[in-house]
């Protein structure tokens, strides 16, 4: 089970008031607590809001060939693009769904999820497709985990506009040096019971709220064009020098067979195919090139 959280310090309250400097305070995000209700305004509306939801998955591992969901939430809010703000959370989902085998001891502990929570459940198809009604954006603080685990479990929900709040969300420059969503939100005084998923959804918009700035740069990064580079016939020689630029290597098996990628701005193009030459026998030709845009982002 997971680790339960230590207890307040109340006996420490006359050190704190002396030494106020040397203490932070954090305090549990209130949108996580059981007993809050929906729907809930977060900002005043001004007439141009759009839907958004909140996905997270639990899984019974990692790999999405093998493993599947045991844990689905989604959170289905309004969002003001031209205001760059959450203006109302309006609904509230978590569903379970048993595996074919008992989880494993890694999960348990990691989620705290455990076999009689999920014995006899089934996540209903329709309500998920009900929840995504009116083509909403749907936002996942790991897209690339999240989205092909979801549209291998829901085959017909596979053509919607995703985005991912961790890698889609300049946090540098923001001010943050990670950008997992525990450490986002510990920076900024708020704490959460993570590895659950709707905790993590609530936990996403919180954040949003917070800093209407990450969700204008969500929202202007999620709609810009890219193009995953894969560089074939790359020699051993370069690996490094490829490794420094951001490329990884892609193992999938009866995919594609393995070579580097990369996935850049499809402004930068030109200038990616002129490295590859220079680093190996006219590399950019023997590169494919994939257009990516927030339809078909985060895909296998």
């Amino acid at each position: 089970m997971k680790k339960e959280r230590a207890i307040f310090p109340l006996e420490r309250i006359t050190e704190i008031l002396t030494r106020p400097d040397d203490f932070q305070l954090i305090e549990r995000i209130s949108l996580t607590k059981a007993e809050q209700t929906w729907p809930l305004q977060l900002s005043s509306p001004i007439g141009d809001e759009l839907p958004i939801v909140f996905l997270d998955t639990e899984t019974t591992g990692l790999s999405e060939k093998n493993d599947t969901i045991i844990e689905l939430g989604m959170v289905r809010s309004l969002y003001s693009p031209s205001q760059g703000c959450i203006v109302s959370i309006l609904d509230v989902i978590n569903l379970y769904e048993e595996p074919t085998n008992p989880l494993s001891k890694f999960v348990k502990r990691l989620t705290g999820i455990t076999d009689e929570m999920l014995h006899g459940k089934f996540i209903d198809d329709q309500l998920v497709a009900s929840w995504l009604d009116n083509d909403p954006m749907i936002v996942a603080h790991n897209a690339q985990f999240d989205r092909p685990f979801f549209e291998k479990r829901f085959t017909k929900l596979k053509n919607f506009s995703w985005a991912c709040s961790a890698n889609e969300v300049d946090w540098k420059t923001l001010g943050f040096e990670s950008y997992k969503l525990e450490h986002l939100l510990l920076r900024l005084g708020w704490f959460y019971d993570g590895h659950r998923a709707v905790n993590d959804c609530l936990s996403m918009v919180w954040l949003f709220h917070l800093l209407p700035e990450s969700l204008l740069n969500l929202l202007s990064k999620s709609k810009q064009k890219t193009i995953v580079v894969r560089a074939f016939g790359a020699p051993f020689s370069v690996k490094d020098s490829l490794k420094e630029r951001g490329y990884r290597w892609n193992t999938r098996i009866n995919k594609i067979k393995n070579h580097w990628y990369r996935e850049i701005p499809e402004k930068e193009l030109i200038k990616e195919k002129k490295y590859l030459d220079r680093l190996y026998n006219l590399g950019s030709k023997h590169a494919h090139y994939e257009y990516k845009n927030s339809r078909n982002r985060f895909k296998d």
